[in-house]
Formats: structure tokens, C-alpha cells, sequence
């Protein structure tokens, strides 16, 4: 699963799904807010490049394929795409 090439909700709302968490578990394991989570998997931002690396890092503990290149994409903008 890439973080990279692919929209970035879709993936995360993928990721989370695969791990079996709500959008309150994923939420907490991340370090971040439910509405984040929500905002990320809707397409109103994308996840800062440190919380792309934790997603990672949790797809590699449940053993769910992960792309590297995904880890440094982007510009870790929380703002909201043109």
C-alpha cells in the first residue's frame, strides 16, 4: 500500500479498515485528532509527512504491505487541495 500515487484518503480510510480501527483508534495510534483522521480520508488535507512515516510504521507491525516511497512524498501541507 502506497501513501504515494494513489488518493491519499482512499488510502488511509484502506489502511484503517485493514487494521480493523475506528476512525478513534486509528486516530489515537497516529497521534492525532478523530477530525483529522476524517478530513484526511474525505480529501480536505493530506497527512503530514510524520504521520504518513506512523501509518507505516502501523502497516508494518499488522504486516500490511507498504511502499517506502511513500514516507517522504508530498510536502506535509495540511491545507486544503486546489
Amino acid at each position: 500500500m502506497s501513501f504515494e500515487n494513489q488518493n491519499n484518503g482512499a488510502s488511509v480510510a484502506l489502511l484503517r479498515r485493514r487494521l480493523n480501527m475506528t476512525q478513534e483508534e486509528f486516530a489515537h495510534a497516529i497521534g492525532v485528532t478523530v477530525s483529522t483522521v476524517n478530513r484526511w480520508e474525505n480529501g480536505h488535507i493530506e497527512p503530514s509527512r510524520l504521520a504518513r512515516k506512523a501509518m507505516q510504521v502501523l502497516a508494518a507491525q499488522a504486516s500490511i504491505p507498504v511502499e517506502l516511497a511513500g514516507a517522504g512524498a508530498g510536502n506535509g501541507s495540511m491545507h486544503k487541495e486546489s
